[in-house]
């Protein structure tokens, strides 16, 4: 739902975006959002599957690579979704619109990857090949 709201509301000009004051905010909220479910989906499957005692978000995602669960790709993207996501909590004020905006497609192609790979996983396809 998150990514369907910020495709929705994500206007087509930079211009625009810096513009739109709350509405802004409320994009990037989306994208946290968002964030938070990818990573609580790969916490469940590492829960799930006892792959391991984890301490933060890496290890959950390296629990997933060292299982072949995720493949190396799928493995950097989760890496730099978890830094984008301490980034939009911790420290939101390092944000800069225009390369957030420019970079926007690319962070809802990560996330719809990780939830092409959920949705094969879920289905009990083999998630990586041999």
């Amino acid at each position: 739902m998150s990514l369907k709201i910020i495709r929705e509301n994500l206007p087509g000009s930079l211009e625009s975006f810096l513009k739109m004051g709350l509405k802004k905010d409320g994009i990037y909220k989306q994208l946290e959002f968002a964030l938070q479910n990818v990573l609580d989906i790969c916490n469940e499957i590492n829960s799930t599957l006892e792959l391991g005692i984890v301490v933060g978000y890496e290890d959950i995602v390296g629990n997933l690579h060292k299982a072949k669960i995720i493949d190396d790709s799928l493995k950097e993207k989760l890496e730099f979704l978890i830094q984008l996501r301490e980034v939009l909590i911790y420290n939101y004020d390092l944000i800069q619109d225009e390369i957030a905006f420019k970079n926007m497609p690319e962070y809802l192609a990560m996330i719809e990857d990780f939830l092409a790979f959920t949705q094969r996983f879920l289905e009990g396809q083999k998630w990586l090949e041999s």
